[in-house]
């Protein structure tokens, strides 16, 4: 057996920046300091493939 912590959030969707940062936070509040440049780091990745995904679809519709 694997011992794991676990932090279960509760997205308010009809506020989602807000809520995620929220997340975000309680996460970096509960992880050592030496891991939270790479989990932001992670994240700023993955926004940046969201955000590129984005503008690409925009491009498209609007030609």
């Amino acid at each position: 057996m694997k011992a794991r912590a676990l932090l279960e959030l509760t997205v308010d969707l009809a506020n989602p920046a807000s809520e995620l940062a929220a997340a975000i936070s309680a996460v970096l509040g509960s992880i050592a300091p030496a891991q939270r440049e790479s989990v932001l780091r992670s994240l700023d990745e993955e926004i940046g493939v969201a955000l590129a995904g984005f503008e690409t679809y925009e491009t498209e519709v609007t030609t």
